[in-house]
């Protein structure tokens, strides 16, 4: 090995720490604050000052008076340092190729998703077995009603960020004191209900959690998302309103609902196979039981997002709380 590629091979090395360290100390999507970063005296300080000052011109970071520390401004970002060292550590360059012409259709870079999408699209083609940057928990709600020839339809909800309906539900926060607190927060934002109280307004009837690795629809990088289904069971109906409406299976299956929009609903199509489950409302008499956390999570590949080496996924030995 030549004396140029060492000290290469050092300055990557350096670089990739540095990152690894500034991702780690990222502010998370449950609400833990960000650690400053603080770059102590050394030989190699004015090399990874430069990083910093290139970080912060990205955006990512938020430098301190005397330059020589920072925060990174959001999980969002932290989630681009993850994939800029992945990426780095390949040895790959971040285009493949600089001579091809021409301009890939699609949206401008606006927002952090746009990003965050791009780098894990190349990080993806360097690394098919790169483990997700981002793992989440999340409660969701299956709310169903039958009608004519015993047509099960399930209540879903639009997500602007992700611009497609999906089950009512949201990732866990660190205010929440267990899934069901998380689920019944979000059933009280997302369909305008007034209360909660089990038994007395609805019931939640817990289901097997489920385990599954995507591409997220809302930030674009991988995910890995460990998701609590419930039965919900509303004692009072549904209200009204611009953002919910029905489904039935044949248009959560194509993922497109009979007027051509999205429908995310990966978990509700999974449980849809069981035949040993029962989906449908359930009568009020006991209360609430608790979700399993003991029992092994099924695992499944979503089928908008499964590529062949996402085939056999494990349980997430910790959680960032989060879902989409």
């Amino acid at each position: 090995m030549s004396l140029v590629s060492s000290v290469a091979m050092k300055r990557r090395a350096l670089a990739c720490t540095l990152l690894d360290r500034l991702a780690a100390a990222a502010p998370t999507e449950s609400g833990a604050p960000g650690r400053l970063v603080y770059l102590e005296e050394s030989a190699e300080r004015d090399y990874l000052l430069g990083i910093l000052d290139a970080l912060t011109f990205l955006g990512a970071l938020r430098q301190t008076a005397d330059g020589f520390g920072a925060t990174v401004v959001s999980p969002q970002a932290g989630w681009t340092l993850r994939l800029l060292s992945d990426l780095l550590d390949s040895g790959a360059p971040l285009i493949a190729d600089w001579q091809s012409p021409g301009v890939t259709p699609g949206r401008p870079s606006q927002r952090p998703g746009d990003l965050l999408a791009a780098l894990e699209a190349r990080r993806r083609e360097v690394l098919p077995q790169a483990a997700p940057v981002r793992e989440v928990e999340a409660a969701v709600g299956l709310i169903s009603r039958t009608e004519e020839r015993d047509d099960l339809r399930f209540l879903l909800t639009f997500d602007a960020d992700a611009s497609a309906w999906q089950l009512p539900g949201g990732r866990r926060v660190r205010s929440d004191a267990s899934v069901e607190a998380t689920l019944l927060r979000e059933l009280r934002e997302e369909l305008g209900l007034p209360r909660t109280r089990v038994p007395d307004d609805l019931s939640l009837r817990p289901l097997p959690p489920l385990i599954a690795v995507r591409d997220s629809p809302t930030y674009g990088v991988r995910t890995r998302t460990r998701f609590y289904p419930f039965v919900v069971t509303l004692r009072h109906g549904v209200p009204a309103g611009a953002g919910l409406r029905w489904f039935d299976a044949t248009e959560l299956r194509a993922g497109r609902s009979s007027d051509g929009q999205r429908i995310d609903a990966g978990p509700l199509l999974h449980l849809l196979e069981r035949a040993d489950l029962d989906l449908g409302e359930t009568p009020f008499a006991p209360p609430a039981l608790r979700a399993d956390r003991t029992s092994e999570p099924t695992q499944f590949v979503p089928h908008w997002n499964a590529p062949a080496h996402d085939s056999g996924l494990s349980s997430p030995a910790s959680l960032d709380r989060g879902r989409g």
